[in-house]
C-alpha cells in the first residue's frame, strides 16, 4: 500500500490535481456569479475612476496619506473601461477568473505527483478555501478584491522559485513584487515569500534576483516614507477588535492613545493565533466568549476544533523533522511547513493596526500548503491507515476522519456564505436611497455616476437570481455566520 502511493502518476493522471482545482473553482464560481457588484465599497470605487485617466487615478493614490495602492484604482479603472457598460459581468467575471487561476496555481506549487499527493489533494483544497481567513477574498468585490490578487501573487512567487534558475525568471520575479506591492501594503510579503523560498531550497529565482528584490522593497520605504511623506494608519482610522468586544475609534485612542503598543502586540499575536486556531475572530475572542457565556455556536466548535486539530499535525510533523532540519536534509514537505513558519509571523505584522481575518489570506494559503503536505507525507508513510483496534495505530487515522469532516463543513460553508451574500447584497440596492442617507458624506450624483447607480441596481435587482435559495435545517447551523 505505501509503495502505491509513493508511486509517480502516469502520464494521464497527472492532469487529474488541474481537473480538481477547475471543479473546485468552478462549483464555487456559480455562486460567486450570482452576486450583484455590492453598493457598499463597490460603487463609490466605480464612480470615482468614472470620469478620470488611468494615469490620474494611479498618479493621485501615490498622495493618499496612510494608504499607498496606487494600482489598486488602477485595475479598477482597466477593468471599469474594459466592461463597456456592462459592470457585474467585468468584475464577477474578473474575480472569478481570478479565484480560477489562483487555485490552478496552487495545484502547480504544490507539485501532485504521487498517488499520496492525488489521495491528499481534496482535503488540501478543502482547506484553502474552507478557512476563514479566505472568506473575505471571495466574499467580497471591492470591486475587484486585491486580496484574491495578493494571494494569486503569492502562489506566482513560489512557482517562479520552483522554476529553472534563469535571468527572465529574476526579471518577472521583479516584477511580480512591485505590482503587488503597489497594489495593498501586504504585497510585500511577495518579497518574504521568495525569501522563504530562497532559504527553503528553491533556487528558481538567484541570489542576485533575490538582492534586487531587497533592494526594492528598500526603495519602497524610502519613497512612501521619505519622499512623498506617508504614515502609517493610526488609531482613529476604523473600529478594531480587542478582547471580546469592538471598540470605536474614540475608544481605541481614550485607551490606547498615550502607549499603542500593546494594542499594536495584541493584534499580531491575535493574527497569528487566527490562522492556528480560528480563534479570535476580528480581534474578539468571540469562541472563549461564548463558552464562558455557556454552550458555544455549533459553527464555532467546528472551526476551532478543524483549525486547532490541523495546527497540531503539523507542528508534530515539524517537531519530528527538527533533528533533519539542522543538517539541512530537507524534503518537499518539510519546505512548505517551513515556508509557513516565516510567512505566518511576517504576515502578522500587516495586522498589528488591527486585526482582520482576510489580512492573514496569505498565512492562510501557506497554511493549507502545509497542511496538504503532511497529509501527503502520512498517505505515503502509510500512518494514517488502521491496522486493526490498537490505539496507537488508530488514532492518526481517526484524526484524519476528523480534519475530513471538518474541513468538509467548512468548504460548504463558503458556499452557503455566497449564496447569503448575494441576497444581502439585492438587498441592500433595493434600498438605495437609505444608503444614501446613513452616508457621512453627500451622495450626490452627476450624470455619469447617476448612470453608473442605475445600470448597477437594475443588475442587482431585476436580474433572477441562478441559486437556489434553500435551507439544510440544522446543518445551517455548523456554517459560519460571521463570513
Amino acid at each position: 500500500m505505501v509503495e502505491d502511493a509513493e508511486r509517480p502518476l502516469a502520464d494521464w493522471t497527472r492532469r487529474l490535481p488541474y481537473a480538481c482545482a477547475l471543479a473546485a473553482g468552478a462549483l464555487m464560481s456559480v455562486f460567486l456569479l450570482d452576486i450583484p457588484v455590492q453598493l457598499s465599497d463597490s460603487f463609490t470605487e466605480l464612480t470615482a475612476v468614472a470620469d478620470r485617466s488611468l494615469g490620474d487615478v494611479v498618479a493621485a493614490e501615490f498622495y493618499n496619506g496612510s494608504y499607498f495602492r496606487p494600482l489598486r484604482r488602477g485595475l479598477n479603472k482597466i477593468v471599469y473601461d474594459l466592461s463597456g457598460g456592462r459592470y457585474y459581468a467585468a468584475f464577477r467575471g474578473f474575480q472569478a477568473a481570478e479565484l480560477l487561476v489562483l487555485l490552478l496555481l496552487v495545484v502547480r506549487m504544490l507539485r501532485v505527483r504521487t498517488r499520496a499527493g492525488l489521495v491528499a489533494l481534496p482535503l488540501g483544497l478543502a482547506i484553502l478555501v474552507g478557512l476563514h481567513t479566505f472568506a473575505g477574498a471571495i466574499l467580497e468585490g471591492l470591486p475587484i478584491n486585491h486580496f484574491l490578487t495578493i494571494l494569486i501573487c503569492c502562489a506566482a512567487a513560489v512557482n517562479l522559485a520552483q522554476a529553472r534558475p534563469r535571468p527572465v525568471v529574476d526579471a518577472v520575479a521583479l516584477a511580480l513584487l512591485v505590482f503587488a506591492m503597489l497594489t495593498i501594503e501586504s504585497g510585500l510579503l511577495i518579497w518574504v515569500v521568495f525569501l522563504a523560498a530562497y532559504v527553503v531550497g528553491y533556487r528558481g529565482v538567484s541570489r542576485k534576483g533575490l538582492v534586487a528584490l531587497t533592494a526594492c522593497v528598500a526603495l519602497y520605504f524610502v519613497g512612501r516614507f521619505v519622499l512623498l511623506g506617508g504614515a502609517a494608519p493610526g488609531l482613529n482610522e476604523r473600529s478594531a477588535g480587542f478582547g471580546f468586544s469592538v471598540l470605536n475609534p474614540d475608544e481605541l485612542e481614550r485607551r490606547f492613545g498615550g502607549n499603542p503598543l500593546p494594542f499594536y502586540l495584541y493584534n499580531v499575536v491575535s493574527a497569528v493565533s487566527c490562522v492556528l486556531f480560528a480563534e479570535p475572530r476580528g480581534g474578539v475572542w468571540t469562541f472563549t466568549g461564548s463558552l464562558t457565556r455557556g454552550v458555544p455556536e455549533a459553527w464555532q466548535v467546528v472551526n476551532v476544533v478543524t483549525s486547532t486539530a490541523t495546527t497540531v499535525l503539523i507542528s508534530r510533523y515539524a517537531a519530528g523533522r527538527l533533528s533533519s532540519w539542522r543538517r539541512g536534509e530537507l524534503t518537499e514537505a518539510d519546505r512548505f511547513v517551513a515556508i509557513f513558519l516565516i510567512v505566518v509571523p511576517a504576515n502578522a505584522l500587516f495586522a498589528a493596526a488591527y486585526e482582520k481575518d482576510v489580512i492573514m489570506s496569505p498565512a492562510g494559503l501557506f497554511y493549507a500548503a502545509a497542511a496538504f503536505a503532511v497529509l501527503r507525507e502520512l498517505a505515503a508513510s502509510g500512518d494514517v491507515l488502521p491496522r486493526l483496534p490498537s490505539g496507537a495505530a488508530v488514532a492518526p487515522a481517526l484524526l484524519l476522519l476528523l480534519l475530513s469532516v471538518g474541513w468538509t463543513i467548512r468548504y460548504v460553508g463558503i458556499h452557503d456564505s455566497l449564496r447569503v451574500r448575494a441576497s444581502t447584497v439585492r438587498d441592500e440596492w433595493a434600498y438605495y436611497d437609505d444608503w444614501a442617507r446613513e452616508q457621512k458624506t453627500d451622495v450626490s450624483l452627476n450624470a455619469t455616476q447617476a448612470a453608473i447607480k442605475q445600470r448597477l441596481q437594475d443588475e442587482a435587482v431585476f436580474r433572477p437570481p441562478r441559486v437556489p435559495q434553500v435551507s439544510l435545517g440544522s446543518m445551517d447551523r455548523l456554517f459560519d455566520v460571521t463570513q
